[in-house]
């Protein structure tokens, strides 16, 4: 074996070591202490209401005093509706939820939860998503709502493990899809 060829074979090593090794994985996943808040900020995309229940619980422990749900989408779980349905059904006062209803996307969920947040002399906002949506979600916020201290707190539990992700197919999708979506944030200005 020569030199260039055991060269060759260690990068490929390394390569494959660093993309079946769960360190991608546990990148994509940003979380904060939890601070007190003026509200808690729950993105749509949530068919298992993972994000609503863990934003639920910071307004019921009194850690935050509003619960804001995006989503314009139709169906559970994308539409703001269906997750202010499931946050009253899991005890949050009506009065303490705000909806934005006209987003298709985190960047549009962000852009349109502005004035809520205005409007509500929100200066610390709790950022809910996914695990693997939250490093995208919560550079994106950061970058959108200036002014606002974001503090980053994934949905707790998830359905979502990061550990082992490269052993199945749903998991290398969300994995690659995630890094695919937040490089398009970057070159977009978005994150």
């Amino acid at each position: 074996m020569t030199a260039r060829d055991l060269s060759s074979t260690t990068a490929v090593a390394f390569a494959l070591a660093a993309v079946f090794a769960d360190e991608p994985a546990f990148y994509l996943i940003a979380r904060d202490p939890l601070r007190p808040a003026d509200a808690v900020l729950v993105l749509a995309g949530d068919p298992s209401y993972e994000r609503t229940s863990s934003g639920a619980r910071l307004v019921l422990a009194g850690d935050v005093r509003l619960l804001i749900v995006t989503g314009g989408e139709p169906g559970p779980g994308d539409s703001a509706e269906s997750l202010r349905d499931v946050a009253l059904g899991l005890g949050v006062p009506p009065e303490a939820i705000r909806m934005e209803q006209v987003s298709r996307s985190t960047h549009e969920s962000l852009v349109a939860v502005r004035p809520i947040l205005e409007r509500e002399n929100v200066r610390r906002l709790v950022l809910v998503t996914s695990p693997y949506h939250q490093r995208r979600a919560l550079w994106a916020a950061r970058r959108t709502l200036t002014g606002v201290e974001i503090v980053s707190r994934p949905a707790d539990p998830s359905s979502w493990q990061p550990a082992g992700w490269w052993k199945s197919r749903s998991n290398r999708r969300i994995v690659v899809g995630e890094y695919l979506k937040l490089a398009y944030y970057i070159l977009r200005g978005w994150a």
